[in-house]
């Protein structure tokens, strides 16, 4: 199975940061979260919601949500978010890491 890129533009890290400002130092995560996450969830419209936990985050632990579209040979980023409550979080489990 071939890797598929991650692709994140400026006017998508742009509409994140206006939304989501506690998401703003958080980067490099959002791009980790879609590479290793800890759960993938299909949305109710066919889009990808991957989970990653982080312990150590300035507003406390909390999951970090970022939301893609599978396009091609490519992970396209529409969203992100931070959540404390993966119940809140619509869709069907597709993938859980193991532990």
């Amino acid at each position: 199975m071939k890797a598929m890129s991650i692709k994140i533009s400026r006017k998508v890290l742009n509409h994140i940061v206006s939304r989501h400002p506690e998401v703003a130092r958080y980067t490099h995560e959002i791009v980790m979260a879609v590479q290793d996450p800890d759960l993938i969830i299909r949305g109710l419209r066919g889009e990808f919601k991957a989970l990653k936990f982080y312990a150590n985050l300035h507003i406390g632990p909390k999951y970090l949500v970022v939301i893609f579209q599978e396009k091609g040979e490519e992970k396209v980023i529409i969203t992100a978010y931070f959540t404390s409550n993966v119940a809140r979080v619509k869709g069907e489990i597709v993938w859980r890491k193991s532990q």
